[in-house]
């Protein structure tokens, strides 16, 4: 067998991470702080690339640090040397059938990779998925996680759950904060559960703070669909914009079409404009189509009119 091959017998070994600041919980194996191990383990085996400096294990392959582990069919593990301090994992590849997995938080996928020096991870599925406590995410071309920034990046088809509303667009940049686990607002009744069925540990969790969407967008509540080229969602006010060729359609069939929308989720309120604030040059009028829930005696179902435009709606 060649000295660059070797099949490790006892299926677990550990490398050294780099060392790093104390972790942010939320996703953060590249923060696991310290000279804190990045283990692996595997059912078939594990592959050790001496010459290419990687490590590969299959069958049911894990990798853990601190709280964080990374489950998948096949991981691949890419170090480099350091003198005096063995060697580093700067790079984690899975693939399979992935999960990525905080205290908290859960990321699922067929493919990953997990950037250790720029504390990203990359995720591909049909869709890949983001779950936390709160809410849900997907996209079918890849979902992207900054550590640092503490921010998610879903392309295609991406969509954005919580409750009863969804956000949908080609794109959709989600920002957090971390939030500790005794905080009530915004919480499910029980604790989060793992995959196999236990709950999950204390620690903070991922808490959105806004959603950026950018084309094709629509948002849906319980009463109505917004659509539009671009949007955005408050988190903590629960305010939402939509701009461009916007379109509120309610239960029944009525409809509004306007080029800026305000919506408040909160009280169920929604405002629409000829433009966003600040906007210059003339913008057509706010136009309604709506619908009665009784036909009148020629059998028309409705009737169409414009809707009053700023002024007749107060305040933004």
């Amino acid at each position: 067998m060649s000295p660059a091959l070797r099949v490790l017998p006892l299926l677990a070994m550990a490398l050294l991470s780099a060392a790093a600041p104390a972790a942010a919980q939320g996703f953060g194996m590249s923060q696991g702080g310290g000279d804190q191990q990045l283990q692996v383990f595997a059912d078939n085996g594990i592959e050790w690339h001496s010459e290419d400096l990687r490590v590969i294990a299959t069958g049911n392959a894990r990798a853990t640090r601190g709280t964080m582990t990374v489950d998948a069919d096949q991981l691949t593990a890419y170090y480099r040397q350091i003198n005096g301090k063995g060697d580093e994992i700067w790079r984690l590849d899975a693939d399979g059938t992935v999960t990525i997995r905080s205290p908290t938080d859960t990321a699922t996928g067929t493919k990953a990779i997990y950037d250790l020096d720029k504390a990203v991870f990359v995720l591909k599925g049909a869709p890949a998925r983001l779950v936390t406590a709160t809410d849900q995410f997907q996209a079918t071309d890849s979902l992207e996680y900054w550590e640092t920034q503490k921010m998610a990046v879903l392309r295609g088809d991406a969509v954005a759950t919580r409750g009863p509303r969804t956000l949908k667009a080609d794109v959709i940049t989600a920002h957090f904060k971390d939030r500790a686990a005794g905080s009530t607002a915004a919480r499910p009744a029980a604790p989060a559960k793992s995959s196999d069925g236990a709950a999950k540990s204390s620690g903070e969790n991922l808490d959105l703070q806004r959603a950026d969407a950018y084309g094709h967008v629509r948002l849906t509540t319980a009463t109505e669909t917004v659509t539009g080229d671009r949007g955005d969602y408050d988190a903590v006010t629960e305010i939402a914009t939509v701009s461009g060729a916007v379109k509120i359609v309610r239960e029944g069939g009525n409809q509004l079409e306007g080029g800026w929308a305000y919506v408040n989720l909160k009280t169920g309120i929604s405002k629409l404009f000829p433009a966003p604030p600040g906007a210059n040059g003339s913008s057509p009028r706010v136009q309604g189509v709506f619908t009665p829930k009784k036909q009148d005696e020629q059998g028309r179902s409705g009737f169409s009119g414009r809707v009053p435009s700023n002024e007749d709606f107060g305040n933004r």
